[in-house]
């Protein structure tokens, strides 16, 4: 199958897209003899898009995701984590890691001072775990983030990033929005809708949203799919708003070296 242009948005291509991931899934756990997956589920969209194509790959039997909370993970998160696995037919493990991310920044000689510290210590103690399960069952880990996080570096090294394989790695946000309705259109295998409803949120401090780092994805993908690949214009009252997302796109490039390989989708 070829490469897919970004700026097709019609329903077969979200479907050819979807087959894409499927396969590709399918295929690089038969090439590394993987049986089974393990992934982080958030309560969010893209872990929970994983979780659907995983299932529709290898079977839910072979998918086992894991919802690792803290005290800003929400009880909505926890509920639609755990709703998403009864409709995927999968089994469903829930850890208490605050205690683990406590016992860090108590070791730490420093108090931290930046934010952003406490919050990759969650997302570390996260790939620790799920690594560990990965390790101890010969477990695929999946890495559950986006093209769009991806290019702007809204990602933690060691952290969410952690696994062998990035299934949704080079699809951006847009097309995650439209491949979760695909499923839940079909009927088949879910996403729920309260997933697809709710704000994107790393969930990593109290009230935090995507929005509060990154521009709507709406805005965000059209600008990067314009820089990146040429084929969408965007208007010239823009400008500086593509010179700023432009400049943090190659600042971020040291961390998408660093990330799992992903499934090419598009061109």
């Amino acid at each position: 199958m070829q490469n897919l242009k970004p700026d097709n948005k019609c329903e077969t291509t979200t479907r050819a897209i979807r087959q894409k991931l499927v396969e590709g899934i399918k295929d690089y756990c038969e090439k590394y003899n993987f049986k089974d997956v393990v992934l982080g589920l958030s309560g969010g969209l893209d872990s929970a898009l994983v979780l659907a194509l995983a299932c529709e790959a290898l079977g839910a039997n072979h998918v086992h995701p894991m919802m690792l909370k803290t005290k800003y993970t929400s009880k909505q998160s926890i509920d639609l984590a755990t709703q998403a696995t009864q409709l995927n037919k999968t089994d469903f493990t829930e850890i208490d890691i605050q205690p683990i991310v406590d016992s860090y920044l108590k070791t730490l000689p420093f108090t931290p001072k930046n934010p952003v510290t406490e919050q990759n210590l969650q997302a570390r103690t996260r790939g620790v775990i799920l690594m560990a399960y990965a390790n101890d069952n010969g477990w695929l880990l999946l890495a559950c983030g986006n093209k769009s996080e991806a290019a702007m570096g809204y990602c933690t090294l060691y952290g969410d990033v952690c696994g062998g394989l990035s299934p949704i790695g080079d699809v951006f946000k847009t097309d995650v929005y439209a491949l979760a309705e695909l499923y839940n259109q079909e009927g088949k295998i879910f996403v729920p809708q309260g997933i697809i409803d709710r704000p994107p949120s790393a969930e990593l401090a109290h009230g935090q949203k995507d929005t509060d780092s990154l521009p709507p994805y709406s805005v965000l993908d059209k600008i990067l799919k314009h820089y990146i690949y040429g084929h969408l214009p965007v208007p010239k009252e823009q400008a500086e708003e593509i010179a700023i997302i432009r400049n943090r796109y190659h600042a971020m490039a040291f961390k998408r070296a660093q990330i799992p390989g992903a499934i090419r989708v598009y061109e």
